[in-house]
């Protein structure tokens, strides 16, 4: 029997690889060490910054590669540093941002500046994400030539909603998204997570075709379109649902794993039979 092809995969966190706990379980744990014997490696690909990343990574692997914020700043947690950084040109965006606070008075906007976190006062957010935070009256009056990866705009509320608005007020270099209902995000058109994992697959000598995606969120729809296979926990968005290629399990039900468990041991032939689609443009 022929080994199943070696995949590159490409996961995000919270609602996909994580529970509702914020967890990685068990059964979740043994499939990624698995797929790491099997040669597989393993990029964590999420909307959160990288501090909020650090505590998952360490839970699994303390030197994997993981694709923060949206795709903007790619991080070494083995080498303890920022390989790939993409913020938002920050020519026009503090017009851009009171453009956005003209049209919605009570918006409350934050930032991620590097590893920085940048909070207007009133925006909100869990204590134990924010205690770090620089504390600012108005975002558009510290827009300077570091750049912010992400802008996140917190409105009345589901973000889920409320990002359809904030889309058309936006120039074409800026585009709109949304991870969580909390907040909706926005960052430079080129900085996406199907971008940077493209960069690393090809530095790790991968193709399209050989890339796993899992996700559950907007977000996650550029690489779950570019990957040779997208695979959506049953929890997920519609329009995630919508483009999958497959559905696994939720993520309270180790939908990751279960998959992953599925896939490693496929023999080659079925496994191309098991994953037919049409080609992705």
């Amino acid at each position: 029997m022929n080994a199943p092809p070696r995949r590159l995969l490409a996961v995000d966190l919270d609602g996909t690889l994580l529970n509702s706990a914020g967890q990685v379980s068990t059964r979740t744990r043994s499939a990624l060490a698995a797929a790491r014997r099997a040669g597989w490696p393993l990029l964590i690909c999420t909307a959160r910054p990288v501090r909020d990343t650090a505590p998952v990574v360490e839970s699994i692997r303390p030197d994997l590669v993981a694709v923060c914020g949206n795709g903007s700043i790619t991080y070494d947690f083995g080498r303890r540093r920022v390989v790939d950084y993409r913020p938002i040109p920050p020519a026009g965006l503090a017009a851009t941002l009171r453009s956005l606070r003209a049209l919605h008075p009570g918006v409350r906007l934050g930032a991620e500046r590097g590893l920085e976190l940048v909070l207007e006062d009133g925006f909100v957010l869990a204590e134990a994400l924010c205690r770090d935070a620089h504390r600012v009256r108005a975002l558009d009056r510290v827009v300077d030539d570091r750049g912010f990866g992400k802008v996140v705009v917190q409105l009345p509320g589901d973000a889920r909603d409320y990002v359809r608005t904030v889309q058309p007020l936006l120039p074409g270099h800026l585009a709109a998204t949304v991870s969580t209902p909390a907040f909706c995000e926005i960052g430079a058109a080129g900085a996406t997570k199907a971008v940077a994992v493209q960069r690393i697959a090809a530095r790790l000598g991968f193709r399209a075709p050989d890339v796993v995606a899992f996700g559950d969120m907007p977000n996650d729809l550029p690489v779950l379109a570019w990957a040779g296979t997208a695979v959506a926990v049953a929890n997920a968005h519609p329009d995630v649902l919508a483009v999958a290629d497959l559905v696994t399990a939720s993520n309270d039900d180790d939908g990751v794993a279960r998959h992953l468990e599925t896939l490693m041991r496929v023999p080659r032939t079925a496994q191309a039979l098991a994953t037919r689609k049409e080609p992705k443009p």
